[in-house]
């Protein structure tokens, strides 16, 4: 099955660089008897719609159909990340700047664990938050964090 896994994720890579998406995440497994594939795409500029979700699924779907790579019959789930999605990483974070995010840390930053607001700026592995109840700036490194979500609202 990791063969098979490995293959799947080449040509959804494949299909979304080809559709100017990118792959968000991707499962195969088996559920009450059934196999599912989810993939969860994201585009770099705006929000994935339900055409996209629409649009992905049909190419996806054909060019497994045509290289037969899952030898049992699915359920293809294609879904967006979602509104309030996690930040996962240094691209993530400079494209989100300007947004309401929340932030879980690992330690406190003056005595607080948690963050959130309007991401400010991010530069050299520093995060830069305006608290939404202060108004305050508030800077942690990266690496003192421990989760981080998209908001959508203060």
């Amino acid at each position: 099955m990791y063969e098979n896994l490995k293959k799947i994720r080449e040509v959804a890579e494949e299909t979304a660089k080809e559709m100017d998406y990118e792959i968000y995440e991707l499962t195969y497994r088996r559920s009450r008897g059934k196999y599912e594939l989810k993939i969860s795409i994201d585009k770099s500029k705006g929000n994935v719609s339900l055409d996209d979700c629409e649009r992905f699924s049909k190419a996806i779907g054909a060019r497994l159909d045509i290289e037969d790579i899952i030898p049992d019959s699915y359920n293809l789930v294609v879904e967006s990340p979602g509104a309030e999605r996690e930040i996962r990483d240094k691209n993530d974070f400079e494209r989100f700047i300007g947004e309401n995010v929340k932030l879980l840390l690992n330690k406190p930053v003056e005595k607080r664990m948690v963050l959130i607001g309007k991401l400010k700026a991010f530069e050299d592995e520093k995060i830069v938050i305006k608290e939404r109840d202060t108004g305050r700036d508030f800077e942690t490194k990266l690496d003192n964090i421990k989760k981080a979500n998209l908001r959508l609202e203060l």
